[in-house]
């Protein structure tokens, strides 16, 4: 199988940021076998997002769906196309919601039994351990 990087390219990229300094074999290795398995996962990943939307195809956007959800990154020079976050949605939501309530006139008369029936039930159970206290003494 073909190496994604090479220990040499690690290497340049260590002396680029720490000149002189100098990776002890095993972890050369460690970090080689991480970006290959970060790759290949993002990879599979991005294909499965691909597939998902019935394309044969494997665009930026599958990629960098997957890289903004799961690993919260974003892929310079497309920072302009981002993909929406979960809360921008919830948002949308919570506002038609408060829309529907609004036009709901039975709301209010709604809550107002609800409320009333939650507090009978609250002192039913108060009457209730009250009642079975007073039995065991």
């Amino acid at each position: 199988m073909a190496r994604i990087f090479e220990p040499k390219r690690l290497q340049e990229l260590v002396d680029r940021y720490h000149p002189g300094e100098k990776l002890d074999p095993a972890v050369e290795m460690l970090l080689l076998e991480i970006a290959e398995e970060f790759v290949d996962e993002v990879a599979r990943r991005s294909c499965e997002l691909a597939k998902h939307r019935k394309s044969k195809k494997l665009d930026i956007q599958d990629v960098q769906l997957h890289l903004e959800k799961t690993w919260n990154m974003k892929i310079p020079g497309f920072c302009g196309n981002s993909v929406r976050r979960r809360h921008h949605l919830l948002d949308t939501t919570k506002k038609r919601l408060n829309l529907l309530k609004k036009k709901d006139p039975k709301r209010k008369r709604r809550q107002r039994q609800d409320e009333k029936a939650s507090q009978q039930r609250a002192l039913g159970s108060k009457q209730m351990r009250s009642s079975s206290e007073g039995k065991t003494r």
